[in-house]
């Protein structure tokens, strides 16, 4: 066999098998959804269960509905005593954060579904760039560009703004299946300083995030 056939093999081989070397990467994925991406693996995770556990005990309708339409989520952190709560704010974390998610989409957002609410899952990103007040007069996009992957196609926007006098920024991908059902979407963000000394890391594990679709 020709060299390039054995390196070919075990890059092939790298998700079931180690017999080529160790990989030095995690691959967190949900099968049914078509959907997987890349992280360290000396990065700590949150597992899906414990991520559905914290949002079961929130009180508001809104939190309560968006749960039942979860079908997959997983979140990791550079820091070994991330807690779950960090993962549903928007408070700058110190430590490199991810998390990823899948989720049914409803009949309405089904039909009226764009570009611009993609964008807007997490944060109000319409909203800033009109100029509404919404406490981020720092607000600023980094970049934005379209994704069109096998099975979805959306967008990413890499972004930041400033909470309690602390700046973050966010990178983000936000997909709707060919089909209009379903919402692919990860999120990796860190306070800029943190960012900034992270950021090809970061930038792999987004751009790593690989959507072949339900099959």
């Amino acid at each position: 066999m020709k060299s390039g056939r054995i390196v070919g093999l075990c890059v092939a081989l790298t998700f079931v098998l180690t017999g080529c070397g160790e990989s030095s990467k995690l691959y967190p994925s949900s099968k049914a959804d078509g959907v997987f991406f890349s992280v360290p693996k000396s990065w700590n995770s949150l597992s899906t269960a414990a991520l559905n556990k914290y949002e079961m005990g929130a009180s508001d309708k809104q939190t309560s509905d968006r749960r039942s339409l979860v079908k997959w989520q997983i979140a990791f952190s550079t820091d070994p005593k991330i807690k779950v709560s960090q993962v549903f704010t928007l408070k700058p974390p110190t430590s490199p954060l991810v998390f990823a998610r899948v989720r049914d989409l409803t009949s309405t957002e089904m039909n009226e579904f764009s570009y611009n609410s993609l964008r807007d899952v997490v944060t109000p990103i319409t909203q800033l760039l009109k100029g509404v007040d919404l406490g981020a007069p720092d607000f600023k996009i980094i970049s934005d560009e379209v994704i069109v992957e096998k099975g979805a196609r959306g967008i990413q926007t890499i972004y930041s703004f400033s909470i309690d006098g602390v700046e973050q920024t966010l990178n983000q991908r936000a997909l709707m299946s060919n089909d209009r059902s379903t919402l692919y979407f990860l999120l990796a963000r860190c306070a800029t300083t943190c960012y900034t000394k992270n950021k090809k890391v970061m930038e792999e594990i987004v751009n790593s995030y690989t959507v072949q679709g339900a099959k």
